[in-house]
């Protein structure tokens, strides 16, 4: 109710620039015409303005006069403005009869009513089209506003990301363990191993510190890293871990999230491995679906628990939830259950879009 009274408000200021107009012309002729005839012949009118100006912003946000869909939405509202000249022309007819204009009384509305339609059609145009501007232009506004929200939140995620993947690479337990595991290989007098885990080290630290804000990389930057991390731990765990890479090539140059892949292989070790005496097994999963990406990150540790989701240490999960919603929305799907053979498989599905624009048409 309040938008339309703001909108009869605003529709109200050219009804009355035209009374203005009219009842001035006509006083120059006749001291004696009203202003009040001239009031009812053209408030109204503007008043219908008001009435039809949200079905015509709602006909422009599903009917968007953009690039590629142009001819089907000029159709449309050329329709709409059509129909709408019908109502406008009768309103006129029976407003003027109302006022007491002369020329109105003295015919029919089926003889004016055709007049009336190639009178108003040019003025009705150029205030349908104003309609619609104006509501692109405020459409635009909001979409930019929320673009920059959006952007404004995913570097803010982005950046926690980073941190989450730092602390857990400087976990002291964790680095109690990778130096404790070089000590032992510079014991044995393994040079080769113990320059392998230092260098691992050094460029994790240096990957997850890259200021470099960018919202993608692609899929062969993230498995870099990974293969960063999951060398330490192998050279944590040389006899328990095993891990198995299903990588199809055509998808290493697909876009994804930076950083989205370690904290779902982090979770796989410290639920699935760490949890056990024996071997275990990762196992990392990437294929192409026509226009989708298809990652899995699977184990064959003792699976979920119930009520996993609601308990400490599950952070990383949660923030790959997150920002995989404020990336795609709802063109991504993201699961994480257990494996029907035992473990636990994280699915993502996103879409397949590549630094290459031929390889993602292909």
């Amino acid at each position: 109710m309040r938008r339309l009274l703001r909108l009869m408000l605003i529709w109200a200021l050219p009804g009355l620039v035209y009374s203005s107009h009219t009842y001035f012309y006509w006083q120059a002729r006749d001291p004696t015409y009203p202003l009040s005839r001239a009031l009812m012949m053209h408030v109204p009118q503007w008043q219908f303005w008001a009435f039809v100006t949200p079905l015509i912003l709602a006909l422009g946000r599903r009917w968007r006069l953009e690039r590629g869909v142009w001819a089907r939405g000029l159709a449309v509202h050329l329709t709409a403005l059509l129909a709408l000249l019908v109502p406008h022309g009768i309103l006129a007819y029976f407003l003027s009869r109302a006022a007491k204009e002369p020329w109105y009384l003295e015919n029919s509305l089926g003889k004016i009513l055709p007049l009336l339609l190639v009178k108003f059609f040019v003025n009705d145009l150029l205030v349908y089209g104003g309609i619609l501007a104006v509501g692109h232009a405020l459409d635009y506004h909001r979409r930019y506003r929320e673009g920059e929200l959006a952007q404004s939140q995913l570097e803010t995620r982005l950046a926690h990301a980073r941190l989450d993947a730092l602390r857990a690479q400087l976990h002291p337990h964790f680095l109690f363990n990778t130096l404790n595991a070089i000590s032992v290989l510079v014991r044995k007098q393994d040079t080769a191993g113990s320059i392998r885990m230092l260098t691992g080290v050094s460029e994790l630290l240096r990957m997850a510190l890259n200021t470099s804000g960018r919202q993608h990389v692609p899929l062969h930057e993230d498995l870099d890293f990974l293969e960063r991390y999951l060398d330490i731990e192998q050279t944590r765990f040389p006899d328990r871990l095993q891990v198995v890479r299903a990588i199809d090539p055509v998808t290493l140059g697909a876009l994804v999230p930076h950083l989205i892949l370690q904290p779902l292989v982090e979770n796989a070790l410290k639920h699935g491995l760490a949890t056990r005496s024996g071997a275990g097994c990762v196992e990392l999963r990437a294929s192409r679906d026509g226009a989708r990406l298809l990652l899995e990150v699977l184990d064959d540790g003792p699976g979920l628990c119930p009520g996993w989701d609601t308990r400490d240490g599950c952070i990383g999960v949660a923030n790959v939830r997150a920002r995989l919603h404020q990336l795609y929305g709802d063109r991504h799907v993201f699961t994480l259950e257990n494996r029907a053979g035992g473990g636990v498989r994280a699915r993502m599905e996103l879409p397949f879009e590549s630094s290459s624009p031929a390889a993602s048409a292909a």
